[in-house]
């Protein structure tokens, strides 16, 4: 056991080897009762050495499984995971994924990074209705939004006690993890709370949020769904919320349904536009993309992917038609059903990386882009370089049981996926502690990318024909 003393008092982890690791630290006073839909309060302060040595709950969602519902309302927790020797070591924030209405921090052991000196904090915050609804009188929104600044906020004032920097905070994200650290770019409150940012296919990252009116339309139909008054969803059984919640994304049509919305306030514009304004100007960004995104979605669209919902996050039905004609010009071997992944791809994942990539070079900032090539199994045979699977490569963690079943269809020989978790893990160890992942930043006439693969390259404009395409239509 080793205890810590944080602001609000102390707490007691265990070391696990060279690894101390603090599980279910408080960040925020639980969100419950007159606190639900409300924004967080930083948590009050207790006597004695509180026990850090098992996770907290995770915010509540429907299970994996689609049957029934796991977690609960008091989810405003962090883990620390730290370098057990003494130091001033640089510091790592995961935010993690899940279309903003699934996941934990409990899915990733960050022992490897602590292992090579980096303290890793990652972060519980509200889900879906809970954590997006937006409905004048019941709640302003973006409380998830908030969660995530105010956990920021505690790692400026904690993350010290743990033996990280401070001055050298790397926040980072996939899937909605990564669209919310690139929303983040764009949050005042949030400028000086970290130095770096690594956005990992992150969904539409920069346009996926919605106006008040959009987001308004949305806690509607959660309503209507419902059949209750405004006032009586403070008081609502979470079980019924989720329901509804589940309900009202398999009829919308999109992916992400629920999402951060323009406020005026903590979000005061699009991300987007932020970024292009000189928001992130200071941030150091690395931002990429897994090359066959889609096909994890495709593979799941009779299951788990339904609690997402199942429609394009960026496009809509005349803008994919579209892209599957441009796309058949230039792929005329490739079947349909890859044709509509490779669209689906590049419009929800891996043109929005290029755009915030511009954008960030364009205002002024320094990013570098990556795309993982490495597939699971050969184009046709199964699963390729699909969504999520990033995960286990860059926690150095493949036998983490959570990802699993992205290896179910196709087993990649045991060496040859340790060799690739070793170099993306390496790549980002090294961004974290240097601020350079290794290669020539991003600038529009270059484009320079990292392509991780068996053999990895370095390579200028990969795929500038597909690239091209999306100026057409």
């Amino acid at each position: 056991m080793t205890t810590v003393q944080i602001r609000a008092g102390a707490v007691r982890g265990e070391v696990r080897g060279s690894v101390a690791v603090f599980l279910g630290v408080p960040y925020a006073e639980p969100p419950v009762g007159a606190l639900r839909f409300r924004p967080p309060r930083p948590v009050a302060s207790w006597t004695g050495a509180r026990d850090a040595t098992r996770f907290a709950a995770r915010a509540p969602q429907p299970e994996v499984t689609g049957r029934g519902f796991t977690g609960d309302e008091d989810c405003l927790y962090v883990n620390v995971y730290a370098p057990a020797a003494p130091g001033q070591y640089p510091v790592l924030v995961w935010i993690h994924g899940g279309g903003g209405v699934l996941g934990s921090p409990h899915q990733f052991d960050a022992s490897a990074y602590a292992r090579r000196g980096v303290v890793v904090v990652t972060v519980g915050y509200r889900l879906g209705v809970l954590g997006m609804l937006r409905l004048p009188g019941v709640s302003d929104g973006n409380l998830s939004l908030h969660d995530q600044v105010l956990a920021l906020e505690w790692v400026r004032a904690n993350v010290a006690a743990f033996g990280g920097d401070p001055a050298r905070v790397t926040l980072a994200g996939q899937s909605n993890g990564g669209r919310t650290v690139g929303t983040i770019l764009a949050v005042p409150r949030a400028r000086g709370l970290f130095h770096q940012a690594i956005v990992q296919s992150g969904t539409g990252v920069g346009s996926v949020v919605h106006t008040p009116a959009e987001s308004e339309a949305v806690a509607d139909a959660v309503l209507a769904d419902l059949g209750v008054a405004p006032a009586e969803l403070a008081t609502l059984p979470v079980t019924r919320i989720l329901e509804a919640q589940q309900r009202v994304a398999a009829a919308s049509g999109t992916l992400v349904t629920y999402r951060v919305v323009v406020d005026g306030d903590l979000l005061p514009r699009s991300p987007g536009d932020a970024v292009a304004a000189g928001s992130a100007r200071d941030v150091r960004l690395l931002t990429g993309t897994t090359a066959d995104e889609q096909d994890l979605f495709s593979w799941l669209q009779s299951g788990s992917a339904k609690l997402l919902g199942t429609g394009s996050t960026m496009l809509d039905e005349e803008r994919i038609e579209k892209g599957v004609s441009a796309y058949r010009a230039l792929l005329p071997d490739w079947p349909e059903d890859k044709l509509r992944n490779r669209v689906r791809t590049a419009g929800d994942w891996w043109l929005p990386a290029i755009r915030l990539a511009e954008s960030q070079h364009a205002a002024g900032g320094t990013a570098w882009m990556y795309r993982l090539d490495w597939r699971i199994a050969p184009r046709g045979r199964g699963l390729g370089a699909v969504h999520g699977l990033d995960l286990p490569l860059v926690f150095d963690d493949i036998g983490n049981k959570n990802w699993r079943f992205l290896f179910a269809l196709a087993k990649p020989d045991p060496a040859r996926l340790q060799a690739m978790a070793t170099q993306m893990f390496d790549t980002w160890v090294r961004f974290v502690a240097t601020g350079d992942p290794g290669w020539t930043p991003y600038k529009p006439g270059e484009r320079i990318t990292r392509l991780f693969d068996d053999v990895s390259t370095t390579v200028s404009d990969p795929d500038a024909g597909q690239r091209l395409l999306w100026d057409s239509f």
